[in-house]
């Protein structure tokens, strides 16, 4: 239900509008409200949660360790929340979510059910104007766009795409009641994390499925268990030490506490014995996750040393896939491990030993059209298909902010100005966009960092960049466009330190045709990330410049 259904003339006016009820929006909500500030959120779905309340794809789960994934800004939060799996499933962060909402009486300034139009800022008075669907409208003096990195999706134009007779389903936008797919025939196109993490459950259902994939991922198991009630009691009895080193030490903000905290490995891959290597990969391995990424320091920076892992993982996929034939096209050719986020899987390879699975290679045979019955191949194959499922990914970073019809000065929109790229200091406001910050965003540690914590600090920094704003009685702020065009330039150049532009990935915008070629997260780690932030602060934010051209005279912690 929402809250707000006003239509008249006079915008109702807060401190700070945000947009989007997921892990970001409700973290700021929650502080800003509880630094005195007057906030609303305004969230397109009927309830919260963001990317967990709008993808309930069969299979839908974090790759991060529950323990983990969640916030830390409240211990008893932490304390009284017990969660269900080692790594929890949708339907369990939706749930999470909700009690978060509940807990802290965020719902009472959120309005559920309408989508913004346009959000235009106003040169006169320093404020935004914000417009939703019902007409609506809201001024507020700073404005949030949490609209999250990977939350609008991206449906490929495909030649006869609207002729299909059966149910076409973006992985994204999944019936909320479900689809029986039991005795359908299913074609899938992608094999992306999404992807990986359907397949093995339409398998199970479809009469047969067939995968349609162009280019395949690396793939790592994900160990998923029950939680155990002794490993969740003792991890929270550590929280505290666990969040600091998250912080402090970590590259993605988490240790997949199942090593028990064990440090990221600091050596080499070429400095081991062959069996040591070994016996280390094969520790992560049966570990699970994400935790390859740090089993060796240089595994993204020195080809000979990925090399060795590339050829481990080979094994491990060849071992398990029946089929050699079969196993070959699962491996990937074009990318080095890790240059794209790994996918993390329960049942995935095994789904290819069925009987009622079939894999087809479109980059070897490209798809020419869909028809009404089905996906018709370059060479003529035909695929028949009672249902056809998306599972394409997001316009990831940029499209979920540039679709919310955002007008800067000079009337010039965020579109516009990111035509070439986006444009962000320390990924948290652009130049031209006065008063707006970003949770999350382009060229901030996004891609790379567990979103509750990065978002947590996020809100914070951005509420003491209003305080000051407010202690000198001006009007706006924004960053100076030298500024940003530095940031980019670091953010580009450890980029390019690294194997990574080996890959073709969202990372880098290249999912999205048309879209800009551009590396869009800050691949410096966390720490370093933070250590740039306080100290922008504790300068008196020297790369900004207020609506009067002068500079903010201190920081505030």
């Amino acid at each position: 239900m929402n809250q707000h259904t006003t239509t008249d003339s006079t915008p109702t006016e807060v401190d700070v509008l945000v947009v989007g009820a997921g892990f970001s929006g409700l973290r700021a909500l929650q502080h800003l409200r509880e630094k005195g500030y007057t906030v609303h959120v305004i969230e397109a779905g009927d309830d919260v949660g963001g990317t967990w309340y709008w993808n309930t794809y069969p299979g839908a789960r974090v790759d991060i360790e529950s323990l983990e994934y969640s916030y830390a800004f409240d211990d008893d939060l932490q304390q009284e929340w017990v969660w269900p799996e080692r790594y929890a499933a949708q339907s369990d962060v939706l749930r999470y979510l909700r009690h978060v909402a509940d807990r802290f009486d965020l719902r009472r300034d959120i309005t559920f059910g309408e989508r913004v139009t346009s959000c235009v800022f106003d040169e006169g008075d320093g404020t935004w104007l914000i417009t939703t669907d019902t007409g609506a409208q809201w001024r507020s003096r700073f404005f949030i766009p949490a609209v999250g990195f990977l939350s609008t999706p991206y449906i490929p134009e495909i030649e006869g795409l609207a002729d299909f007779d059966g149910p076409v389903i973006h992985s994204a936008q999944w019936p909320r009641e479900g689809i029986d797919l039991t005795g359908k025939r299913v074609a899938i196109i992608g094999t992306g994390s999404s992807g990986v993490q359907l397949i093995p459950k339409i398998a199970e259902q479809a009469e047969s499925l067939t995968v349609l994939q162009r280019s395949p991922m690396w793939v790592v198991p994900l160990q998923n268990t029950p939680m155990p009630l002794e490993y969740q009691t003792r991890i929270k009895s550590v929280y505290p030490e666990l969040r600091r080193r998250e912080l402090d030490e970590s590259f993605a903000g988490n240790f997949l506490v199942d090593w028990e905290m064990r440090p990221s490995e600091t050596r080499s891959a070429l400095e081991v014995t062959p069996e040591e290597r070994e016996a280390e990969y094969e520790f992560r391995w049966e570990a699970g996750g994400l935790s390859l990424y740090t089993s060796f320091a240089d595994l993204i920076f020195n080809q000979e040393a990925n090399d060795t892992l590339r050829d481990f993982l080979e094994r491990k996929v060849r071992g398990m896939i029946k089929d050699p034939a079969t196993a070959d096209q699962l491996i990937p050719k074009d990318h080095p491990p890790l240059t794209k986020r790994l996918c993390c899987e329960t049942g995935y390879y095994d789904a290819f030993n069925r009987d009622n699975v079939h894999l087809v290679n479109t980059k070897a045979d490209p798809i020419a059209t869909v028809t009404p019955t089905g996906v018709r191949l370059a060479s003529g194959v035909t695929v028949d298909a009672d249902v056809l499922v998306l599972a394409t990914g997001f316009d990831a970073a940029t499209g979920s902010l540039t679709r919310l019809n955002i007008t800067g000065t000079g009337g010039r929109t965020l579109a516009e100005h990111w035509a070439a790229g986006a444009r962000t200091h320390l990924g948290l406001m652009s130049d031209a966009f006065p008063n707006m910050f970003f949770l999350s965003g382009p060229l901030s540690p996004g891609g790379f960092f567990s979103p509750p914590l990065q978002s947590d600090y996020q809100v914070q920094v951005a509420g003491r960049i209003m305080d000051m704003v407010g202690e000198q009685g001006a009007r706006s702020i924004e960053p100076k466009g030298e500024s940003i065009d530095g940031w980019m330039a670091q953010v580009d150049a450890i980029y390019n330190m690294t194997l990574a532009p080996k890959a073709s990935s969202w990372w880098s915008g290249e999912n999205i045709p048309g879209k800009p070629k551009q590396f869009l997260y800050f691949l410096g780690g966390f720490a370093m990330y933070r250590d740039l932030c306080e100290q922008e602060l504790a300068e008196g934010l020297q790369d900004y410049v207020v609506s009067d051209g002068a500079v903010p005279a201190g920081a505030t912690s």
